[in-house]
């Protein structure tokens, strides 16, 4: 049997692995630190949004039905204020065309209480009678008598009504004027028409002293959709016939109030009005617009957002300072193991963390000490 001598016994050395090629980077696309940051983000901006939002509309809701009230209670006051202003003058002739001497349809009777009734009521230019055939009788102004005939107020008071008007340009004064007319009676029966002539800028005044804002505005329209007031002189002056906007409209289709949203076919804005009638079958129509409505929504609206960029950037820092927090200690360890896969055994795992991630490391670092021993005890045998 043959034997090796010490001497001549090949002696293997152990010596550490040659160290592999450090593993080739890895291209994290969306990692941890993004994953944390998002989910923060909106985990913390999510529901400050909805929030903003739930409570934007809220407002919008309130502003937009807050408007819709405003624009029906000014309807409603310029409406009553126009009643009392006609009923006053309406009293007024019926008042003249009852006092003592007017039915007897003598022009020296009639004159005495027609130049009263124009002294008492000042914006009444012109105050007159009409005898049944069309004939002017009396006259407070001393101008020539006139044929009236053809008019219209004359004609509605002979076919039985008690009060009658028309929207006209006077020939007097040769500006808009609203006429009114009542039948002047003697035991009963007809005997002639007591009228009087009244400038429009009265009913102008009380559609003017209406403020809306910088962009709203109220108008009057007859039973013909025929101007009596609007802000716009032109208009009255013109007579224009407002059939074609959206609140007269409504109003004449049923002859009810309304409320409504349109755009206005001028400059295409959308407007939010309110349209009501009065007794006379007028309708006065009261309108804003909508961007003027909602322009302390549209600061809100701004608010928002500057305070949703604000939280959103500090959100930002937070989640990535905890990210960082949270990730490093990761970033660290598998560095760590990325040594000890090339057999960097003597350096300490980094483990100072009491959490799940502590857990990791110090799992970690008992391998590290497992695998220094064993290599260890291979290079004692050796």
């Amino acid at each position: 049997m043959n034997s090796v001598s010490p001497t001549n016994r090949q002696v293997r050395t152990l010596r550490p692995a040659p160290k592999p090629a450090p593993a080739p980077g890895r291209s994290i696309r969306f990692g941890m630190l993004g994953k944390t940051m998002v989910t923060m983000l909106g985990a913390g901006l999510l529901p400050l949004a909805l929030f903003a939002a739930i409570m934007l509309a809220d407002q919008a809701g309130r502003i937009r039905h807050e408007a819709e009230a405003s624009m029906r209670a000014n309807a409603e006051h310029v409406s009553d204020q126009v009643d009392e202003w006609l009923d006053k003058n309406v009293r007024a002739l019926q008042q003249a065309a009852n006092a003592p001497g007017m039915a007897s349809m003598n022009p020296e009777d009639q004159l005495k209480a027609l130049i009263a009734l124009q002294k008492a009521h000042p914006w009444m230019y012109l105050t007159f009678t009409i005898a049944l055939d069309g004939r002017n009788i009396a006259r407070n102004d001393g101008k020539p008598l006139v044929d009236y005939s053809d008019r219209v107020y004359y004609k509605d008071i002979l076919n039985g009504k008690e009060l009658a008007w028309e929207m006209v340009i006077s020939k007097t004064n040769h500006k808009p004027a609203l006429l009114l007319s009542v039948p002047i009676k003697q035991d009963g029966a007809l005997v002639g028409v007591m009228a009087g002539g009244m400038n429009v800028e009265n009913i102008s005044g009380i559609i003017a002293k209406l403020k809306i804002g910088a962009t709203g505005h109220a108008f009057l329209v007859d039973e013909h959709a025929k101007v009596v007031a609007h802000p716009r002189e032109e208009f009255v002056q013109t007579q224009r016939v407002l059939d074609d906007h959206p609140l007269v409209q409504a109003f004449f289709a049923d002859n009810q109030s309304h409320t409504l949203s349109f755009v206005q076919r001028s400059d295409g804005k959308p407007v939010i009005g309110a349209v009501r009638g009065n007794r006379w079958g007028w309708a006065v129509g009261v309108q804003q617009e909508e961007a003027e409505l909602f322009a302390p929504l549209r600061h809100m609206v701004e608010v928002a957002i500057v305070l949703l960029a604000g939280a959103a950037v500090l959100l930002a820092l937070i989640a990535w300072a905890f990210s960082r927090m949270l990730v490093r200690p990761i970033l660290d360890m598998a560095t760590a193991a990325d040594e000890m896969s090339m057999g960097e055994l003597e350096r300490p795992m980094p483990v100072s963390r009491r959490d799940e991630i502590g857990v990791l490391g110090r799992s970690l670092e008992r391998l590290r000490r497992s695998m220094k021993a064993a290599m260890d005890r291979i290079e004692s045998v050796g």
